[in-house]
């Protein structure tokens, strides 16, 4: 910086947005009160409201050093942000934002919307620049001659990528294209003088299609108040290095402009001859269009040419007048970062494909506003910082507190993705995709495909490519809260079949067990110290760094070992680079666990049991229960194979019998019961007799709906204590009762932050997640629950971790749980012994949900439990 440099002052007009919707709100007049006093405009501090009150125009002051404009930039920021957090307000720089909410009629100086988009007028934002000059002439002259260089200031700022409806628009600034559709719009007067430039308005409003010369929109042009030529070409930019680095170049293309004045000065060489109307028009079309990721029209020539080189050109032109301020090299490191993070509207679509969700967008954008993320160099070539350039910057995980498995807020593998994700990285897009279609290949033939909703025919499983590790030590505390739960689940299941001591205790109140569907008298059926649970299965979410809740229990019919196995084998199969296997378990080692369990299981005295699993009809090929059946040396059968006869089961087939000593249950408990049997009559007490007289064991047994039951769920932590004595060693989501005529009053008045969820609900069917619902949605689930209230639980919304996860071109992120398993057996002392399996099943919800279920197009992962 030197005495000589001209001042530079810059206003910026920011959004206001809800921080718990994640909308744009018209609370100025709020923030404004909240600030207090914030001076005269022109003075670094000065906010006044703009555009219905959505958003507020900060002033910066006047500032001849980048440093200092960048530093009174943030402080501005910063002053605002913390008086609209008491607000729950947050403020925002971008052009646009990808959310309707603010919607209201355009003033007559506002730009008319695109055709067709009439309705959806929306508050846009950008930022003024003006650049010291000796008076209004002299600002006028350099304004016609600037203006060329212009569309790449837009360029570099382009930050408003989406529709007012949220939608793509497919351009990097919706708001300059919109601005075009005013014919009052032109970058700059082909005028010399102040006054030519006062009579080319005139002509203007003379037509007659604006009220007046404020209803003039002009991308370069002297200032109002004379004392300087001010850039409003460009949208608001959420990184302040972006804004400063675009004020410098504008400052040095004055100089330039102005310099080349005084020295033609004489000589009769001042003409202007710079590109045609139509050229200017094309440049500015093409930098709205495609920002820095693309071609822009470089002006001197009338051609495309890359973005990179024009903007490299830009600079080496005004490379003199940016040394003789002082700050050349200040410039060149901003522009490198700002080339290397991309423009903002490829951050924000970048946040946008990982869930599919507007709100990620604007998260991204208040944190990188406020300098609590900044945009990482996706052009880094270090590891996998290309594939992982959808998590630049990090979003959610720093905005939201959903917690990454993989990355660190960082924006850093963690150390044990570090050598897998670097492997991901070294195989490439290209690679990635032509193995994913040899595994997907080979998942279609071994038939493991699923019914998708929409969709005629089964869809081929989505296996991601990128598996999920687990290291040991967390490992070993998942496993040992689960095992915890499952024995307590064990003594529940016997205690409400039997003495029913919990109830008497008024633990768990017997009220609560009747209005249980799945409490049942089939229960009863299970023979005194015969195993109800002996196959259990938990779902897991993480929700830190090395912490995990559960999330529902499943002690009916839980299923996944075999598919686990399948997508290890066709991971290490289709992509070997990715390491060794020895220091991961074999999910095999489950099924081989699983075995021995079910043998235990068998009635006292049969030392080689005969295994059936017995399946719905059209179950009979899915591939999981086919390869469990086979692994566990079971036969395969449905209810139409079975008779039971002297306390006895039997399966039925080709004019033979063969005893059933335990029979694995892989379908609906009372689908299993009412159905007939091969001698034509219901299977229901012939199969209860048989168990209680200990001529089957039924894994799992009949009954257990009463601990899958999510209003149990709830008081499982004081199960725990009253069987064992023990504290949770691991825990679970706060849950609302809404039977509880006090808890479901706060539930109504909650609904739309709380997940509400049926007591006997399977695999996420009939949930309404509270954000996420319409207004009629909750207005249909708020009147169920006034009229059955005991019928639902409500949770607090539990946001599930997130991983890297393939979309054929990078990693997104996208929300995953895991289901895990315990097998119970009695021990050597009549114990209840309970072991989980170093195996797991993840599960992976598609873009833009949190709902993992395969029939809603979800899939799966491999999942690596490291060896201790």
């Amino acid at each position: 910086m030197t005495d000589a440099q001209r001042w530079i002052r810059v206003e910026e007009e920011l959004h206001l947005v809800d921080t718990r919707i994640r909308r744009p709100v018209r609370r100025a007049t709020e923030v404004l009160a909240a600030l207090g006093d914030t001076g005269q405009r022109g003075q670094e501090g000065h906010v006044r409201p703009e555009q219905h009150g959505a958003i507020v125009v900060a002033d910066a002051g006047a500032h001849t050093g980048l440093g200092e404009l960048g530093d009174a930039l943030r402080r501005n920021r910063t002053r605002l942000a913390e008086a609209a957090n008491g607000l729950r307000t947050g403020v925002v720089a971008a052009g646009s934002l990808a959310s309707p909410g603010v919607e209201f009629d355009p003033a007559p100086q506002d730009p008319h919307p695109a055709p067709g988009r009439e309705s959806q007028t929306r508050a846009s934002a950008g930022f003024r620049v003006v650049v010291e000059t000796a008076d209004a002439d002299e600002a006028q002259y350099a304004a016609r001659r600037v203006a060329a260089l212009a569309p790449v200031l837009l360029a570099l700022s382009a930050s408003s990528p989406y529709w007012a409806d949220g939608t793509d628009s497919g351009y990097a600034s919706t708001r300059y294209f919109e601005s075009q559709w005013s014919p009052a719009h032109l970058p700059a007067y082909a005028a010399d003088t102040a006054d030519e430039a006062l009579a080319c308005e005139d002509e203007i409003v003379a037509t007659g299609v604006v009220a007046g010369r404020e209803g003039i929109a002009v991308d370069v042009r002297p200032s109002r108040d004379g004392d300087g030529i001010e850039l409003v070409a460009c949208d608001s930019c959420s990184t302040i290095d972006t804004l400063v680095v675009v004020a410098a170049l504008f400052r040095a293309a004055v100089d330039r402009v102005l310099a080349e004045r005084d020295a033609a000065q004489g000589t009769g060489s001042g003409r202007w001859d710079g590109p045609s109307d139509a050229v200017l028009a094309a440049a500015f079309w093409r930098a709205a269009r495609s920002g820095l990721e693309g071609d822009l029209v470089d002006v001197a020539t009338g051609r495309p040419r890359p973005a990179t080189e024009v903007l490299t050109g830009l600079v080496d032109d005004h490379v003199d007048h940016l040394r003789a301020g002082g700050e050349l090299d200040l410039v060149l490191n901003l522009l490198d970062g700002v080339r290397g993070s991309a423009t903002s509207a490829t951050r924000q679509r970048a946040a946008h494909r990982r869930r599919g969700r507007r709100s990620d967008v604007i998260a991204v954008l208040l944190a990188e506003t406020v300098e609590r993320i900044r945009p990482r160099d996706t052009a880094d070539d270090r590891g996998m910082r290309h594939m992982l350039a959808s998590y630049s910057p990090l979003g959610e995980a720093v905005t939201e507190e959903v917690h990454d498995e993989a990355i660190s807020e960082d924006g850093n593998p963690r150390p044990e993705y570090v050598d897998l994700l670097k492997a991901v990285s070294d195989m490439g897009p290209e690679v990635l995709c032509e193995r994913k279609e040899q595994v997907d290949d080979t998942l279609r033939s071994m038939g493991i495909t699923l019914k998708v909703y929409g969709k005629d025919e089964p869809q081929v499983f989505p296996l991601d490519s990128v598996p999920r590790i687990v290291p040991a030590d967390q490992w070993a505390r998942i496993s040992a809260g689960i095992e915890q739960r499952a024995r307590a689940m064990e003594m529940f299941l016997r205690d409400i079949y039997g003495a029913g001591e919990i109830s008497r205790a008024g633990v768990v109140p017997a009220e609560a067990l009747q209005r249980a569907p799945g409490f049942r008298p089939t229960g009863r059926a299970v023979p005194e110290g015969v195993l109800h649970a002996p196959v259990c299965g938990v779902d897991l979410v993480s929700t830190a760094p090395g912490e995990w809740i559960v999330l529902e229990d499943n002690l009916r019919m839980p299923g996944g070992m075999a598919m686990a196995v399948a997508l290890r084998d066709r991971i290490a199969e289709g992509f070997p680079e990715f390491g060794a296997r020895s220091e991961v378990h074999d999910p095999r080692e489950a099924l081989a666990m699983l075995t021995d369990t079910l043998r235990a299981a068998a009635p006292e005295g049969v030392d080689d049991p005969a295994i059936g699993v017995v399946v719905a009809e059209d179950e009979l090929e899915a591939y999981d229960l086919k390869s469990v059946t086979e692994a566990v040396g079971g036969t395969l059968v449905t209810p139409s194979d079975l008779v039971c006869e002297d306390s006895a089961l039997w399966r039925v087939g080709s004019g033979e019998r063969q005893k059933i000593d335990v029979l694995y249950v892989r379908m609906d408990e009372e689908m299993l019961l009412s159905s007939t049997g091969a001698d034509g009559t219901a299977l229901r007490s012939g199969l209860l007799n048989a168990m209680a007289e200990h001529g089957v064991a039924v894994v799992n047994a009949p009954g257990n709906g009463a601990a899958d039951d999510k209003a149990i769920y709830a008081m499982v932590p004081k199960i725990i204590d009253f069987y064992l004595g023990e504290k949770p060693l691991i825990g679970q989501v706060d849950t609302y009762l809404c039977a509880d005529p006090d808890q479901r009053r706060q539930v109504l008045d909650r609904l739309g932050e709380l997940v509400v969820k049926p007591i006997d609900g399977y695999g996420g069917s009939d949930i309404t997640v509270g954000p996420e619902c319409s207004p009629r949605e909750l207005d249909e689930r708020r009147d169920e629950l006034r009229r059955h209230g005991d019928r639902f639980v409500a949770q607090e919304v539990q946001s599930l971790s997130t991983l890297p996860t393939f979309d054929g071109r990078e990693l997104q992120r996208r929300h995953v749980d895991m289901r895990a398993f315990v097998m119970l057996r009695h021990g050597e002392g009549g114990e209840i012994a309970a072991t989980a399996p170093p195996v797991a099943l993840t599960r992976v919800a598609p873009a833009g949900t949190m709902v993992v279920n395969a029939s809603s197009g979800g899939g799966g992962k491999d999942t690596w439990i490291h060896r201790a």
